[in-house]
């Protein structure tokens, strides 16, 4: 039985070893170029091997392209949300003080001028969300250059945050100058802040 046993290992070792040679001659002989018999290391297969690279990295960014549009995608719809938040709260400060103070005879002498604030900054963020969104939409890993697209995509980005900072002022010199006039019945002077430009 233990001639049996050892024989039998012999056997599937000699095939495995014959096999895995069998395998390793053909790799290599699919390697060597017909015409000249030329080594495996030339420039022909590096070229070959850089190729690769670039398709792996195109593989990856396919893979990564769903998650990179989601995520700038969901970043658009915050700021528009925020666009929307900022804008109700303005509106509902405009109405409180047409309704309420208007008529019980406070006005502001800077109404005009902060009104016109807030549109200039919300015409400019929405030209901004605008950029934003047609970037994250045409985010593409087959055209010219992803890497490119993405850091234009950041960098409209940070301005869209620049913008909401700016609209979110505009936004906030108004309720303070109306709740003073409330409070106080007197009219502050705020700082407007500068405008932001798209």
């Amino acid at each position: 039985m233990k001639k049996f046993l050892i024989e039998y290992r012999v056997s599937i070792l000699l095939i495995f070893s014959v096999v895995t040679l069998l395998f390793f001659v053909s790799q290599v002989s699919a390697q060597v170029p017909a015409t000249g018999g030329a080594a495996v290391g030339t420039s022909r297969s590096l070229s070959i091997g850089k190729g690769r690279l670039e398709v792996n990295k195109l593989r990856l960014c396919k893979i990564r392209e769903r998650n990179i549009i989601n995520r700038s995608n969901s970043m658009v719809a915050h700021a528009h949300r925020l666009v929307q938040f900022f804008d109700s709260i303005a509106t509902r400060v405009e109405n409180y003080y047409s309704s309420k103070l208007v008529p019980s005879g406070k006005t502001l002498s800077s109404y005009d001028a902060l009104v016109a604030d807030i549109k200039v900054n919300k015409d400019a963020i929405t030209r901004l969300l605008q950029v934003v969104q047609s970037d994250a939409a045409n985010f593409k890993c087959e055209g010219d250059d992803p890497k490119e697209q993405l850091d234009k995509f950041r960098e409209d980005m940070h301005a869209v945050i620049t913008g909401l900072k700016t609209y979110r002022m505009s936004v906030r010199n108004l309720i303070v100058a109306v709740s003073n006039l409330k409070k106080n019945g007197v009219t502050t002077t705020t700082t407007t802040t500068p405008t932001i430009t798209p």
